[in-house]
């Protein structure tokens, strides 16, 4: 197999959708190994929620360039993101697209520092980072990445390494979060993103040649979400209500703003994540008062896809 050098933005399109068509068809095995933060069984559903929002908006493209690629990547993914997985990913979705939104081509210098940038910006996401979680994959696959780039320009032979590489973080999880070792699995979130990257591959390689997004209804995979895989018995919830939705900024929310929005979640809850980008801004908390991060959220602007679940019942 002759070598790639280049991506371009239909190449990297065509990964992008052959990534979300992999996990969408991966759900219910990622579902089932799903411990952390709350065995509730639905990190396949949720990422794949996630990345089919951005794969709908990069299916709308037709002739793309890096930027309105990187723009329907990282905007489609936040708007969709569901549950701390998703937003997770969303995140490493928008710290990839940074340094390729203004190329032409995705070389290996490139593709290092998108790795990079995406484990930064998804561990900047996340308020307390937990080791043995999806992040800890990111990271061992971007340290990877500048490794095997700095020896060979060859993108596939480099992706290949780092999916083993990732693969190999992956198989460390249950090592670093004991609720992984007591369920007897590998951490859900992690797999997820093996999962994306290998579809990624497959299409990069030729393996895969259909792109084609059926229209996943978010009620069908929704619908397929809760099940009980690995769930560990009687676990104890301190924060009973998955709380989430999107504020659409109707006025400033600057770094001050955002610390002591970030402060008050904390306030009342955990498993905060917070992202800003643009005019909205994507929250997810679990706590016992969902009433009142809507409250403090509607002083910034108002709400969409507010969405709570009670974690208890599940």
């Amino acid at each position: 197999v002759v070598g790639v050098n280049t991506i371009d933005a239909n190449m990297l399109k065509n990964m992008f959708l052959a990534g979300a068509k992999r996990i969408e068809a991966k759900k219910e095995w990622i579902n089932e190994l799903n411990v952390f933060p709350v065995p509730d069984g639905d990190t396949g559903t949720n990422m794949t929620m996630t990345i089919m929002s951005a794969a709908r908006e990069v299916s709308a493209l037709t002739n793309p360039d890096m930027e309105s690629l990187s723009k329907a990547i990282s905007q489609g993914a936040l708007r969709g993101a569901r549950g701390n997985s998703g937003v997770i990913l969303s995140q490493l979705f928008r710290g990839f697209t940074r340094p390729i939104k203004d190329e032409k081509v995705i070389d290996s210098v490139i593709a290092a520092e998108a790795f990079k940038k995406a484990s930064e910006t998804a561990y900047k996401a996340v308020m307390k980072p937990k080791e043995g979680t999806i992040l800890t994959v990111a990271r061992g696959m971007a340290e990877k990445a500048a490794d095997v780039f700095d020896t060979t320009d060859d993108l596939a032979e480099g992706l290949r390494q780092i999916i083993e590489y990732g693969d190999y973080m992956l198989s460390l999880t249950p090592e670093m979060l004991p609720v992984l070792k007591q369920a007897g699995v590998v951490d859900s979130g992690g797999q997820g993103l093996v999962v994306v990257l290998r579809g990624m591959y497959d299409a990069l390689t030729g393996k895969v040649t259909d792109f084609k997004i059926e229209g996943v209804s978010k009620a069908k995979i929704a619908a397929t979400g809760k099940n009980t895989g690995a769930a560990i018995e009687n676990v104890d919830i301190k924060f009973g209500y998955c709380t989430e939705f999107i504020i659409m900024l109707d006025k400033e929310f600057d770094e001050k703003t955002e610390e002591s929005f970030k402060a008050f979640l904390s306030s009342i809850g955990d498993s905060i994540v917070c992202v800003a980008l643009d005019d909205i801004v994507k929250v997810h908390v679990h706590t016992n008062h969902p009433g009142q991060a809507f409250e403090r959220a509607l002083t910034y602007g108002a709400l969409s896809r507010m969405k709570i679940d009670n974690m208890r019942e599940e």
